[in-house]
C-alpha cells in the first residue's frame, strides 16, 4: 500500500446476473483520472458500447468513491454515482449524479473506491458489502416499499449505523426521473438512476466496513482540513445563521458527517393535508422548498402541504428538480393558457393539495388517469402531449433537464445578464445539467455580489476574476461575451475535480469570503506556507496521496477524463458541434426572467457573437471549433493516445 496512500486499490465489480463478486485493480485508473467520476469516464471507455441502453443489463452502474472519501476533509461525504442516465434526452448519455450521506465514506472503509454493478438479478435483491464480505440477499419483502420504510428494514437487520442506497416505487416502476435516496433527504437526483436500479432488480446497496485509508501526511491533512473548515465557517456564520425555531422545530440539516455547509433544514411534527390524521419529519432541500408554491404563482398550497409532497417524493424517489422546475409549472402553464383542463380525464386542480399528490403517486405507480402523461417527468410529458405554450419554453434548457441557473424561469434561481452567458457554454457540452456542479460562479459570485448580499463589490469580484480566471470581465456586470469563456472552462474542470475526489459543491471551490479585506479566501497550511482559496482542493489532494503534481497537474487530470468523455460521445453516438449548438437556441430564443439592475432591460444571447464566444471555449477547451473533435494536439497532450486511435479508425 505504499505506493496507493489514499486509494483502496481495488473495485468492486458485481456480475447481478450470476451472481458473481470480481475484484478489479484500481491503480491503472486513479492518477490518472483522479477517482470518482473521472473513474467512471475510464471505466466506461472500456465497458460501454454503441446501442447499449440504461435499462440493458450491461449497463453498468457505478458507486464511486474517490481519495478524499473516508478521510476527514471537510465536505468530502459524497458518493459519485455513473451509468447511463434514462433521464437525458434525446440521448441517453454515460453521464453522473452525486449525494449525501456516509455510503461513500464505507465503500472506502470495506476496502474499494467504487462498486460497479452489471446485469440482472433473477428476483428483487439487495447488495450487503461488509469489509471483505460481499453477498446478494433477497428483497422481494423490499420490493414496493418507499426509501425511508427501506432503510429502516435494513437498519434493523444490518445495523443502525450503515448507509443505505435505496430507491422507491418510482426506480421500479423504471420512472426516467427516479431517484436512489439515503438519509432522511439527500439523494443522487438528476439522471433517473433509481430507475437503472430498478431495472437491475436491485432495491438497495448497503456498505459498512472498519478499514480506514492509509494518508501519505495524516497529521498535516488533518491539520489543513480544520483550517478550510474554519475558514468556510467562519464565512457562512456571517451570511447564513442558522433558522430560527419555529412551530416545528426548524434547525439546519447536515447530510454527512463531514458536511459544513448544512445546507437543508429539518422539521418536526408537521401536520398533514392530504393525509390530515399523519404527521411528518424530515428536511426541506435545494428545490423542495417549492413544493408549496406561491402567491401569485401557478400554485398556492402553503406550507404544512407543500411539506408532505416534500416527503412524498423523497419517499417515493422522485427527483425534486424535475418535479418543481419542470413538470409541475408546465401544468400550471398549460392549464393557464387554456391547454390543459384534464390530465387523462383527472380535472386540473392547481391549488388542491390532493390533485398534486396523485401526480406523485402517478409517477411513483404508473397508475391513475394521469400516469401516460406524467410516470416520466415534465419533458416527456411535452414530448407526449406535444404542449408547449410560449412560457414553458423556458422551462427545459437542454437535454431533458429543467432549467438550473440558465437566468430562465419561472421563479428560476437569480442570474441576470452577461453572467449566464458562461451557464449557456456549460449547458452547450453536457449531457445533463451542469449546474449541480458549477455553483461557485453562478450561484456564489451572484449571491456575494452586489446584485445579492452586497458583501463583496464589483471592483473585489473583477480583480477576483483577473486572479482565477485570468479575465476580470468574467465578473464585470456590465460586460458582455468577453471574458465568459474562461470561466466556463475553470468550472467545467471543478466539476470533474469536485465529483473525482469527491467534495460538496457547496463549499469548493472556495473563490468568495467575507474573512479577509479583498474577499479572496486564503489558510495556513502545515507548512506555515500561505494557500488560496482556489489551490485548498490540490493541497488535500496531496496530503492525502503523496502525489504532489501541483495544482495545474490536478487540473490536466480534470481535463483528461473530461475529453474521455467527449470522446466516448463521439464513438458511442455521434456528438458533434451541430448538436451542441441547439442548446445555444435555446438562450438565443428565450428572454431572461430577471434584470441587471445596472442594465435596465431583459436580454436574450445574440447568436453571432453567443456562437464566436462558444468557438473561444472550444478553443480553450483544445475541441475542434467546427466539429467539436478534441484535437489530435491535445489528445496526445493528455496521453489519450488510445482513445485517439478509436476515433481515428471511426474516422471522426
Amino acid at each position: 500500500m505504499a505506493d496507493c496512500k489514499g486509494w483502496a486499490g481495488r473495485l468492486l465489480l458485481v456480475d447481478l446476473t450470476h451472481g458473481t463478486f470480481e475484484h478489479l485493480d484500481t491503480m491503472p485508473y486513479a492518477r490518472e483520472y483522479i477517482g470518482g467520476r473521472g473513474l467512471g469516464a475510464a471505466l466506461a471507455w472500456e465497458m460501454l458500447r454503441e446501442g447499449v441502453g440504461p435499462f440493458d443489463p450491461q449497463n453498468p452502474l457505478m458507486f464511486l468513491s474517490g481519495p478524499l472519501a473516508g478521510t476527514s476533509a471537510p465536505a468530502s461525504g459524497r458518493t459519485t454515482i455513473c451509468s447511463l442516465a434514462p433521464q437525458s434526452h434525446p440521448i441517453h448519455w454515460f453521464s453522473r449524479s452525486n449525494m449525501g450521506g456516509d455510503l461513500g465514506h464505507h465503500i472506502k472503509y470495506a476496502g474499494y473506491d467504487g462498486i460497479i454493478i452489471v446485469g440482472k438479478a433473477p428476483r428483487p435483491v439487495y447488495l450487503w458489502v461488509h469489509d471483505d464480505e460481499a453477498e446478494l440477499r433477497d428483497a422481494t419483502d423490499l420490493w414496493g416499499q418507499g426509501i425511508m420504510a427501506t432503510q429502516e428494514a435494513l437498519h434493523q437487520r444490518l445495523g443502525k449505523e450503515v448507509p443505505v442506497a435505496t430507491i422507491g416505487p418510482a426506480g421500479e416502476s423504471l420512472s426516467c426521473i427516479a431517484t436512489i435516496g439515503i438519509n432522511e433527504g439527500s439523494a443522487a437526483g438528476q439522471g433517473g438512476f433509481g430507475a437503472v436500479m430498478g431495472a437491475k432488480n436491485l432495491k438497495a446497496v448497503a456498505v459498512y466496513g472498519t478499514g480506514r485509508p492509509e494518508l501519505a501526511r495524516p497529521e498535516a491533512f488533518r491539520q489543513l482540513g480544520r483550517e478550510i473548515a474554519r475558514e468556510f465557517v467562519a464565512f457562512r456564520s456571517r451570511r447564513a445563521p442558522a433558522p430560527t425555531p419555529g412551530p416545528y422545530n426548524a434547525r439546519r440539516h447536515n447530510c454527512s458527517r463531514n458536511c459544513i455547509a448544512g445546507c437543508a433544514t429539518h422539521y418536526e411534527k408537521v401536520p398533514g393535508t392530504v393525509f390530515p390524521q399523519r404527521t411528518y419529519a424530515g428536511i426541506v432541500q435545494c428545490t423542495a422548498g417549492r413544493f408549496r408554491g406561491a402567491e401569485g404563482h401557478y400554485w398556492n398550497i402553503g406550507f404544512e402541504a407543500g411539506f408532505e409532497l416534500n416527503m412524498m417524493a423523497n419517499d417515493w424517489g422522485i427527483n425534486h428538480w424535475d418535479l418543481m422546475k419542470g413538470l409541475f409549472p408546465w401544468i400550471g402553464m398549460c392549464h393557464t393558457a387554456g391547454l390543459l383542463d384534464t390530465i387523462g380525464g383527472r380535472a386540473v386542480e392547481l391549488n388542491d393539495p390532493r390533485f398534486w399528490y396523485e401526480v406523485l403517486y402517478a409517477i411513483a405507480t404508473r397508475q391513475g388517469p394521469m400516469a401516460d402523461v406524467v410516470a416520466d417527468g415534465g419533458w416527456q410529458a411535452i414530448v407526449r402531449t406535444g404542449l408547449l405554450p410560449e412560457e414553458a419554453r423556458q422551462l427545459y434548457t437542454a437535454w431533458g433537464y429543467a432549467n438550473h441557473w440558465d437566468g430562465r424561469g419561472p421563479r428560476g434561481n437569480t442570474i441576470t445578464y452577461p453572467f449566464w452567458l458562461v451557464s449557456a457554454l456549460l449547458w452547450m457540452v453536457e449531457t445533463r445539467d451542469p449546474m449541480g456542479g458549477t455553483h461557485g460562479y453562478v450561484q456564489d459570485m451572484t449571491r456575494i455580489s452586489p446584485f445579492g448580499s452586497n458583501d463583496l463589490s464589483w471592483e473585489q469580484l473583477m480583480a477576483i476574476g483577473e486572479r482565477v480566471y485570468g479575465a476580470a470581465a468574467a465578473m464585470d456586470p456590465l460586460s458582455n461575451y468577453e471574458g465568459k469563456a474562461e470561466p466556463a472552462l475553470f468550472h467545467a474542470r471543478r466539476s470533474m475535480m469536485k465529483d473525482s475526489l469527491p467534495l460538496c459543491d457547496r463549499v469548493f471551490p472556495r473563490l468568495f469570503t467575507t474573512t479577509t479585506d479583498d474577499g479572496f479566501p486564503r489558510v495556513t497550511g502545515p507548512d506555515g506556507q500561505t494557500i488560496e482559496g482556489p489551490d485548498f482542493e490540490y493541497h488535500l489532494y496531496a496530503l492525502a496521496t503523496g502525489q504532489e503534481i501541483g495544482p495545474e497537474g490536478l487540473e490536466r487530470a480534470a481535463e483528461r477524463a473530461l475529453t474521455l468523455e467527449r470522446a466516448q460521445q463521439i464513438r458511442d453516438w455521434g456528438r458533434t458541434r451541430a448538436m451542441d449548438n441547439q442548446v445555444l437556441d435555446f438562450f438565443c430564443d428565450t428572454v431572461e426572467e430577471y434584470v441587471n439592475p445596472l442594465l435596465g432591460e431583459r436580454k436574450r444571447a445574440e447568436k453571432g457573437p453567443l456562437m464566436a464566444l462558444a468557438d473561444r471555449f472550444y478553443a480553450l477547451h483544445g475541441w475542434d471549433i467546427a466539429t467539436g473533435v478534441p484535437t489530435r494536439e491535445h489528445m496526445e497532450e493528455l496521453g489519450l493516445t488510445e482513445a485517439l486511435a478509436v476515433l481515428a479508425r471511426n474516422r471522426v
